[in-house]
């Protein structure tokens, strides 16, 4: 891995360890927004991108739809994203590049989600934007080119928290998804100091860093809550299709390939990825991490051969 995001990820962990939250999430974030366009490489052209407000209670959650060239007439199948970054950091703007690539390879359109993040809110205020975003698309699909009954949903690590916890929430809600798309997800917060969370990788998504997730987006929750560990929900009938892309240096591997099991025991039509010599995070480091673009590639154009099928 490129030694400048290892000793990035590195001080972030020292800064959460032993400054105040306060100074070490504006650190990370900082460091976020000035490195951003170093971590990736150029992102292939797409048709339009384009903000959007999603109207909330209080104010409004902001968006950013992605339409690729190779879209079709709308409206078509479409995909509500959410980034990753822990519930403390990332947004729409870091996710910009990936979500382009993610676009243009899956030949969706893209719907990228800007929730609320912890400190400042603490759990359940992301997970209300998710379930705010997924019920305003589904009413509102036609007005950004997707059809209503060929939505899915997706997301990286934390995105991938909300993402999983969304196909429960639709079930519940009467939204018949056709697609789920978690890479490297986190699915659980009840144990942080598994065996299954050491890795070579462990210095970028370990103790330190869920603790932190804990600490500061938990904050007293229960951990068991299903929509913080949704690999804990009791029941996985009628969930829609799933990829799950799983990475070998990545200390959440065990957990992703566990939520893909139960959802197979169930009927649930899974197809896993896992890309061995990948860390976690790979889809945004695809400037510094050999062989991350590839894998990001792969994975993009997989999820869109799902949702072409459905």
């Amino acid at each position: 891995m490129d030694k400048r995001f290892a000793d990035f990820f590195t001080k972030a962990v020292e800064q959460f360890s032993r400054d105040t939250p306060a100074h070490a999430v504006a650190f990370a974030r900082s460091a976020i927004a000035s490195g951003k366009d170093s971590w990736q490489k150029p992102a292939p052209p797409i048709a339009n991108a384009r903000g959007v407000s999603i109207p909330s209670s209080p104010g409004t959650i902001a968006a950013r739809l992605y339409t690729p060239l190779g879209a079709g007439v709308a409206p078509g199948p479409g995909l509500i994203f959410f980034h990753g970054g822990g519930f403390i950091v990332g947004d729409v703007a870091s996710y910009d590049s990936a979500c382009r690539r993610l676009a243009a390879l899956s030949r969706l359109r893209v719907l990228s989600v800007d929730y609320r993040l912890a400190p400042e809110h603490t759990f359940p205020a992301a997970h209300e934007d998710a379930e705010r975003a997924l019920l305003w698309a589904s009413q509102n699909a036609n007005d950004i080119g997707m059809d209503a009954n060929r939505l899915a949903v997706g997301g990286d690590s934390a995105g991938g928290t909300l993402a999983a916890w969304l196909t429960h929430f639709a079930r519940q809600e009467g939204i018949a998804l056709v697609g789920q798309f978690l890479i490297f997800p986190l699915l659980q917060l009840v144990e942080t100091k598994s065996k299954q969370r050491k890795s070579p990788d462990a210095h970028l998504l370990g103790n330190q860093a869920l603790n932190a997730i804990r600490k500061l987006y938990v904050a007293g929750a229960d951990p068991a809550d299903p929509r913080l560990s949704p690999l804990f929900c009791e029941n996985f009938n009628g969930l829609p299709p799933a990829l799950v892309v799983t990475a070998g240096l990545d200390p959440l591997k065990a957990e992703g390939g566990a939520y893909a099991d139960k959802l197979a025991a169930a009927g649930v039509g899974v197809k896993k990825l896992h890309f061995k010599t990948m860390p976690h995070g790979f889809i945004s480091l695809t400037g510094l991490v050999p062989g991350a673009l590839g894998a990001s590639e792969e994975s993009f154009t997989q999820f869109g051969k799902l949702m072409q099928n459905a």
